[in-house]
């Protein structure tokens, strides 16, 4: 079915999902739209702080890149953003929270990385690199999604899709030639509702209710309390 609604993420969902990333090697964020600055997903390979065992008070940290799903989704909007070559609008509304986890994967797991191409001795070949590396990720986190929650079924191409199919075989074929992608091996992350929660959803009660009830209050206290002290310092230097 598809409609146009505004879907909300629920706390049994984000558990789902936070598991289904952790078997990836990964852990998952959930944040607002407007703080993820109006994207339903985002990816970032930058370590960051996690907290191994959220219920255990003298738990130890540790860092782990991230993905990032907004809390809400507009099903009207994502079915409208022109894509360079899947049409979003043959999601259904069921599909839509769990392609979006799967796209971010994706960016993980299957994607040609830019800093592969800062190597690259001939200044033409690196510039072309980089310029369409943004572009074949967008599709191949796309394909990689579409895959995972449509196993076997065709691609369904957007009209921009299909004016450019030889363009995006041609530069997937050139970045392969200059740039060859591996796909990520995920290195094991242990499992559990409270295992390897990231420090962003202990920041407020509203991220927390969707870690669990069993979160130690003495964990938030003090993830909080750096939060403040890491404010306080960054306002002084600026």
């Amino acid at each position: 079915m598809r409609t146009e609604t505004t879907l909300r993420l629920t706390r049994t969902q984000y558990r789902a999902f936070a598991e289904q990333a952790k078997a990836a090697g990964i852990c998952l964020g959930a944040s607002s739209l407007r703080d993820l600055g109006g994207n339903w997903g985002m990816f970032d390979p930058r370590a960051k702080l996690t907290c191994t065992n959220a219920n255990e008070p003298d738990t130890m940290w540790t860092e782990c890149a991230r993905i990032d799903i907004s809390t809400t989704v507009n099903t009207k909007h994502m079915r409208s953003v022109q894509r360079p070559e899947i049409d979003w609008s043959a999601l259904e509304d069921h599909e839509i929270y769990p392609f979006i986890v799967a796209h971010e994967l994706g960016h993980w797991t299957d994607n040609f990385r830019v800093w592969d191409a800062w190597n690259i001795a001939d200044n033409d070949v690196r510039h072309r690199c980089e310029r369409v590396m943004y572009m074949i990720n967008e599709v191949l986190a796309d394909r990689f999604a579409w895959e995972s929650i449509r196993p076997g079924e065709a691609l369904p191409l957007c009209e921009m899709g299909k004016r450019r199919e030889a363009e995006v075989f041609a530069e997937m074929a050139f970045l392969h030639e200059h740039v060859p992608r591996a796909r990520r091996s995920a290195k094991v992350i242990p499992a559990g509702q409270y295992a390897y929660v990231p420090q962003s959803m202990l920041l407020t009660d509203a991220m927390v209710a969707y870690v669990g009830p069993s979160v130690s209050s003495a964990i938030i206290e003090r993830t909080r309390e750096r939060r403040r002290i890491y404010r306080r310092d960054t306002r002084a230097r600026a």
